[in-house]
């Protein structure tokens, strides 16, 4: 699990059928050695915002509800920057 930002929607021509109808973000983990993802989105979250993500492919595929999809990153929770204290 990691925290990172959102920083933009992903589209896609053509994609896995497990991926049709999915939103797909652009999300860049808040360490620098780190590069962006790719994640599933089932909460809404927005640019900007802080979220925790989490790269166990056997939740992404529970998301997309087929067990041969090849997600692998998804939005677990947004973060309240307005209840956290360890931003």
């Amino acid at each position: 699990m990691r925290i990172a930002t959102i920083r933009g929607y992903a589209t896609s021509t053509v994609k896995h059928p497990s991926l049709e109808g999915r939103t797909l973000l652009i999300a860049e983990p808040d360490s620098p050695d780190l590069a962006p993802q790719i994640v599933i989105d089932n909460l809404g979250a927005g640019i900007g915002q802080k979220v925790m993500i989490s790269s166990d492919g056997s939740e992404a595929r529970k998301i997309v509800g087929d067990d041969l999809s090849p997600a692998r990153w998804s939005v677990l929770g947004i973060i309240d920057p307005e209840r956290s204290l360890a931003l």
